[in-house]
């Protein structure tokens, strides 16, 4: 029986450290202060933005945020303690029918080695299979970028194989790897747990 992913908003989910919920036009200074980066989109496969080209981006997520079906969750990570906004992290709904989405997720520079990324992995992922029903999530990330492939093994997604010559970054081209983890694969905590 086919059923559909519901849509959700706003979402909030909790976490120990962090929580994800909905960023707001008022959220810019603090997406301009990693987006400014260079550093930050050194293995992304996307260009750094100009001050302007990311308020616009914002925007749009604000604006998506309220479609019905909702198609993608771009949700600021907030670290509890403080409610400093340190990055995001997006699930994308590819196919309603096959309940099938991918997740991504980019932390300021300040935070990076924090364990942060694998906390918000986690949630997005608990949230994608516990409260929208989803049977399939995958990512991809830089075959170089050894940070996030560990991310993904803590969260319990498996590789799957290589997209080859996938992305276009700094006029160089790069493989993508594909990892994936099913419905009947997912524990809450992750892989390790």
């Amino acid at each position: 029986m086919e059923r559909a992913v519901p849509s959700i908003f706003p979402a909030l989910v909790e976490g120990e450290r962090i929580r994800l919920r909905e960023v707001t036009i008022d959220d810019f200074e603090a997406t301009w202060a990693w987006a400014s980066r260079p550093e930050f989109f050194r293995l992304l496969p996307m260009d750094q933005p100009t001050r302007d080209e990311e308020r616009r981006w914002l925007s749009s997520i604000v604006d998506e945020s309220h479609e019905v079906p909702r198609r993608q969750y771009e949700l600021g990570i907030e670290v509890v303690d403080g409610s400093e906004l340190i990055g995001m992290v997006r699930l994308g709904i590819d196919s309603q029918r096959h309940r099938s989405a991918s997740i991504g997720y980019g932390i300021g520079p300040d935070h990076w080695g924090h364990g942060y990324a694998t906390e918000a992995a986690q949630l997005i992922v608990g949230f994608g299979f516990e409260v929208l029903g989803l049977h399939r999530i995958w990512a991809t990330h830089h075959p170089d970028n050894f940070a996030s492939r560990k991310v993904l093994e803590k969260v319990g997604l498996r590789e799957e194989g290589r997209r080859r010559d996938d992305r276009l970054i700094d006029c160089v081209w790069y493989d993508s790897v594909v990892c994936s983890i099913l419905e009947d694969e997912w524990r809450p905590g992750g892989a390790c747990s």
